[in-house]
């Protein structure tokens, strides 16, 4: 789930909350738990753009598995590591899925029509379709199987996933991923033995991450998610976790920012001030501008400051309201906000009305008059009630009168205002909601739902699931100035049971993902006999509602009504299959931890891409291992060192001062006042083992080499430290305990691992015995000395154009780019034009196609290869070299003008050209930069001969 453009705005508006991560400066965590659908996504579709793009399933299995060993590898979680897909999801999130899924099957059939009208030929293999990351498919199937062996297989090989539990949350248990995660941390706080400084980490894509992890009101929780980069063009997203920016998000620090951003109530409010309740009440002010549950409220936008209102909002009421249903009570100031924004639309029509001479009035002005009535004379029943809101808000204390002669005193102006604004609501809901009559029963249903959904949302993000069949029934909100007299609203929730996969799969996909469903099931999204037939419309629209981008429309599809959806899937289930079946059930959430004296053959789930586990050591059980974790509270120096700070920085004084102000203020949002000192100081790198002659281990600090200036007022003193992997190592038998894995970092056998053994005997020495598995290497000196022999030569350009009999102008221009537009010069035929270069090399991206073509230094080297193909394009289109070497000076060639007889066709000799060029297989070839040293694929071919020559020599002595 997430709140759109919330993390841009939170990044924005307090800029110290993310820190890029970066080695050896990394936080300790106990438990690091995954949102693992985002993983998915990145690793099946990275660009939704290409359609040409392909990807195979094990390719797609291969990256999950190196992705989350990137991230264990980055965070190295001391306890618990969970990983949680999205299972079935509560009702209310469906509607949102199904908007989603619906407007990316649209947008995907858009992009391949675009593409084969352009000309283009897309590949024979079906496209990846996105929508199956949804529990129940096929492909979430072998997910979960694949993601079950990778679980075993590094509890059994690797010592660094042997000492956490590991939690793996499957498609087939339901709720939403990050739900599943917070339900769990509930469940371990409520334990008695729950330890309240454990340190969390939680990594996920969705910006309402925030909320929830504000909801655990844990004091140690961090968030990690990659860099996301704001404005500018959009760039295809990394898909290697080596290449990508990881941000640490610390919520401790955002508690901070919130106590900040609300402390002018301390001296304003007569009750205790508690920043756990401000949170609260922080976080529901952020499901007002919209989530996926409920549509934002009209004119509340983040990026129209709605936030900030909100915020200002709340501090102004909350204190004359003893702290008492102030978010209730906030509706009455939005009663005014509601009206001030529609001033300025009524001031628009005023001046509309005096050009065109002609009142403003639509077909229901008539009944909109008659409710302006109407409503005042409710105004009098109502003024008690509503004075309280009112004195809330009346800035000048001044005394709120509700008597009836007040009331009626309004001006002809007010009447007509208020006439038109009640005429301007009901437009909303009239073509918004397609209601004929805007009753106060209408009114009071909307107030009521939303209320009802406000509560939903509260229960599900601070105790889980209050019910799984509710959803909110409308595409758009009311008026939160509509949303009044609810004081006395009573609110029920039947808790239901959540939807089966293939349940939920009918009601979110579209009829062009019908393939991901059982074939039974598929005539019910197409036949049009199929009783529900109407929930799977061809075509729809969408609204942007107030919105920019059209990822954020309203998407108007009708809403599935379950009892039809069940009722037309019950004559179908009789012919779900076996493996169908057992699909369409739920399970529970795995536990696995190690156990060395457990010893099985753990089966692959795909034998052709991945091997079995002979020795799989995993018990699937919970075991706490014993231990226990100490807080040094002692005063410690803080992680710098100070170098030196004397008269010779004077002279920079002026220059270093403004340059570190600017920084702060630009990057971080942070004002430095005037500045009296100047601390320079050598950061922290890590810390070095040392051991005395008496056995004993102790840590030295590292230090960077880099000397940096501080000003003193951002220096933090006095840091309470804490990193318990270092508090228990005193001696050398501590450092390297028996069985333990170590690298080998001398000579000879760099590299490789090893296990401790007993070393009482020598330990005293200062000695420790281990056992290095030393790898069998392939022997790559003969073809170290000899690799001139299979390398490619390369010629200058001039001796290709002696060869080829032409100059050497052509050669160097045939071998980029030459563009030829339609038509003639003097007579072009549009802006089209094409590429019948061979496209070898590129001077302004300096790239280079291996192979072909090679820079060294500034002048362009070719290889035979290339000379081949070129001798080959000049018998196929010598007339196209002729013309060109007679008119060097041109940029852009034309048909007409190469092959200008009556009988010459250029449009058809180009497409020819085309033609030739994309099935010739250096069209496949990738390119490489310039900088890079390759090796040719002669030389590549030689080291795989030499690594199978190992492969068998490891084999046979296996056997022997």
């Amino acid at each position: 789930m997430g709140v759109p453009k919330f993390y841009r705005w939170i990044s924005e508006r307090y800029p110290c909350l993310s820190e890029v991560v970066k080695e050896h400066q990394i936080p300790e965590f106990d438990n690091l738990y995954l949102d693992m659908n985002g993983i998915i996504h990145q690793c099946s579709h990275p660009n939704d753009d290409d359609v040409h793009f392909r990807i195979s399933d094990d390719k797609i299995f291969t990256d999950i598995f190196h992705y989350l060993e990137v991230l264990f590898r980055i965070i190295k979680p001391r306890k618990v590591f969970f990983m949680a897909v999205d299972g079935v999801a509560p009702r209310a999130k469906m509607n949102q899925q199904r908007g989603r899924r619906f407007r990316s099957a649209k947008e995907a059939e858009d992009k391949i029509k675009k593409a084969l009208e352009k000309g283009e030929t897309l590949p024979t293999e079906a496209r990846f379709d996105s929508n199956c990351i949804t529990p129940g498919t096929e492909f979430m199937a072998r997910l979960h199987e694949h993601l079950k062996y990778f679980v075993n297989m590094k509890i059994s090989t690797d010592k660094s996933w042997q000492g956490v539990t590991i939690y793996f949350s499957g498609h087939e248990t339901p709720g939403e991923g990050e739900h599943k995660i917070m339900e769990f941390i509930r469940s371990e706080k409520a334990k008695p033995d729950h330890d309240p400084n454990t340190r969390h980490c939680l990594y996920g894509l969705d910006a309402d991450l925030i909320m929830l992890g504000l909801t655990s009101h844990e004091t140690h929780f961090s968030l990690l998610r990659e860099e996301v980069r704001f404005g500018g063009k959009k760039t295809q997203r990394v898909c290697a976790p080596e290449e990508t920016t990881f941000h640490l998000l610390h919520l401790s620090l955002m508690r901070e920012y919130i106590d900040y951003e609300f402390s002018e109530l301390k001296a304003k409010i007569t009750f205790k001030y508690d920043i756990e309740r401000i949170i609260d009440d922080w976080i529901l002010m952020g499901f007002l501008v919209g989530n996926d549950f409920i549509p934002h409220l009209p004119h509340l936008h983040i990026n129209h400051d709605a936030l900030p209102l909100l915020y200002g909002t709340y501090i102004t009421i909350l204190p004359e309201l003893g702290g008492k249903k102030s978010l209730i009570f906030i509706g009455c100031y939005f009663n005014l906000f509601d009206r001030e924004h529609f001033s300025e639309v009524f001031v628009d029509l005023k001046w509309f009305e005096s050009k065109v001479g002609n009142k403003y009035l639509n077909e229901a002005a008539g009944v909109a008059a008659e409710e302006a009535r109407n409503y005042k004379e409710k105004k009098k029943s109502k003024g008690q009630e509503n004075a309280i809101c009112w004195a809330a808000l009346d800035k000048n204390g001044e005394e709120v009168v509700t008597s009836k002669d007040n009331l009626e005193d309004e001006t002809e102006d007010d009447d007509l205002f208020e006439t038109e604004f009640r005429q301007y609501k009901r437009t909303y809901y009239m073509t918004k909601m397609g209601v004929d009559v805007v009753s106060d029963d209408f009114l009071a249903d909307q107030a009521a739902c939303y209320v009802q959904a406000i509560q939903w949302i509260l229960h599900y993000y601070y105790h889980g699931v209050q019910s799984w069949s509710w959803y909110y029934p409308y595409h758009y909100a009311p008026f939160l100035s509509d949303i009044r007299n609810i004081s006395t609203l009573k609110i029920h929730f039947e808790l239901g049971k959540p939807f089966k996969p293939f349940e939920q799969l009918l009601a979110v996909l579209p009829a062009a993902s019908k393939n991901l469903l059982p074939t039974c099931y598929q005539h019910l999204m197409t036949s049009e006999d199929s009783p529900i037939i109407e929930y799977y419309p061809p075509d729809f629209k969408t609204d942007l509602n107030g919105k920019q981008q059209e990822w954020e429309a309203v998407v108007l599809i009708p809403f599935i009504d379950e009892k039809r959806l069940l009722e037309a899937m019950e004559a179908c289930n009789h012919s779900l299959k076996k493996e169908e079946r057992k699909r369409n059930q739920h399970s529970e959430c795995l536990m696995c931890w190690y156990d060395r004296d457990t010893e099985f053959t753990y089966p692959s789930p795909w034998p052709e891409k991945f091997p079995a586990i002979e020795r799989c050591c995993t018990r699937f059980y919970l075991e706490e291992p014993p231990g226990t974790q100490k807080l040094y509270l002692g005063r410690t120096a803080p992680p710098s060192k100070v170098v030196h700070l004397g008269d010779k920085e004077q002279s920079n004084w002026t220059k270093e001062v403004q340059g570190i102000s600017e920084y702060y203020l630009r990057r971080k949002g942070i004002i430095i006042n005037e500045t009296s000192a100047v601390v320079y100081a050598q950061l922290l790198t890590g810390r070095k083992y040392q051991i005395n002659q008496n056995g004993e281990v102790r840590l030295e600090k590292q230090w960077s080499k880099q000397v940096l200036p501080f000003v003193y007022q951002t220096i933090v003193k006095d840091i309470r430290a804490f990193d318990s992997r270092f508090s228990n190592i005193k001696t050398l038998d501590d450092l390297f305990p028996p069985r333990s894995m170590v690298f080998m970092l001398g000579t000879p056998y760099y590299g490789c691992t090893g296990e401790v053994q007993d070393s009482g005997d020598v330990i005293t020495e200062g000695r420790i015995r281990v056992v290095f598995s030393i790898p069998c290497e392939p022997n790559l000196d003969a073809l170290i000395q000899n690799q001139h022999k299979y390398s490619i030569k390369y010629n200058p350009g001039y001796v290709l154009a002696s060869r080829l009999g032409v100059s050497g102008y052509l050669v160097s221009r045939f071998t980029g780019s030459i563009f030829i537009g339609r038509g003639s010069r003097r007579n072009p035929h549009g802006d089209h034009k094409a590429n019948v270069g061979l496209n070898l090399k590129f001077n302004k991206k300096n790239e280079e196609v291996p192979g072909y073509t090679k820079k060294v230094g500034s002048e362009w080297m070719y290889s035979s290869a290339a000379e081949q193909l070129l001798a080959e394009y000049l018998e196929r289109a010598p007339e196209l070299f002729s013309y060109i070497a007679k008119n060097s000076q041109e940029d852009v060639f034309y048909e007409d003008d190469i092959w200008p007889g009556e009988n010459e066709n250029g449009a058809e000799k180009v497409q020819e050209i085309i033609t030739w060029l994309k099935g010739h297989p250096v069209s496949t070839l990738s390119r490489s930069s310039c900088d890079l040293q390759i090796l040719d694929a002669a030389i590549v071919e030689k080291i795989e001969e030499e690594v199978e020559k190992c492969k068998v020599l490891i084999f046979n002595n296996q056997d022997d």
